[in-house]
């Protein structure tokens, strides 16, 4: 939560002072389409893997995303976002305990509402899978298991704050609540399949289509 209210005092900054009172919604027609970039900082999280019997403890890493969403009626969009990012890990192993690096990827169904207003509060649910893949120690970039990757379905809930510079260009801070639903394969009944993180975001949006 202090990393969103530091970018949005930034985002506050970079406009000037008489556009920083919230005005009416723009008087025109919505874009028929959202295209976005953008920038996390994801939080430190970690979960245990019964099937290659390891625990990945995950550092904290800035995963890149781009989305694109159709337009609709009241600041309503919907459509897909991905991102990735390699992410630094403590990968404890059956035998061993390594220093390594894993590719940690999301691709969900999204669906945002936002009035519109230049300042305007953002709400997200999105859900689908996030991929674990590419394990590697860091010394020697050795493969570690699992080999050929992990998706878990995923789900989170986003809140935050944005200023829209004009009808088809605004910038949003987002802060997502992310739960990931591993696989029990190997696990005790009374282990834990579900891990949260936080993941807050910097989004630039443009509109395209539409009048």
């Amino acid at each position: 939560m202090r990393r969103l209210v530091v970018l949005m005092s930034l985002l506050a900054a970079a406009v000037p002072a008489e556009s920083q009172i919230v005005r009416p919604r723009f008087q025109v027609s919505a874009p028929a389409a959202w295209v976005s970039a953008s920038i996390g900082q994801q939080g430190a999280f970690s979960l245990r893997d019964g099937t290659s019997g390891s625990t990945w403890e995950f550092g904290s890493s800035n995963p890149i995303g781009v989305s694109l969403e159709k337009g609709f009626t009241n600041g309503v969009s919907a459509g897909v976002r991905g991102s990735t990012a390699q992410v630094p890990l403590r990968y404890t192993g059956a035998s061993a305990v390594y220093d390594a690096e894993a590719r940690v990827s999301q691709l969900l169904a999204t669906m945002r509402v936002a009035p519109g207003q230049q300042f305007h509060t953002v709400l997200e649910l999105s859900a689908g899978v996030t991929y674990f893949s590419e394990f590697h120690t860091q010394a020697e970039a050795t493969k570690l298991a699992p080999l050929t990757g992990d998706q878990d379905f995923t789900y989170a809930f986003g809140y935050g704050f944005g200023y829209a510079f004009s009808p088809r260009f605004a910038v949003d801070v987002v802060q997502d609540v992310t739960t990931v639903l591993h696989q029990k394969d190997g696990l005790s009944a009374s282990d834990d399949a579900s891990h949260r993180f936080s993941v807050t975001r910097l989004v630039a949006r443009i509109g395209l289509g539409g009048h």
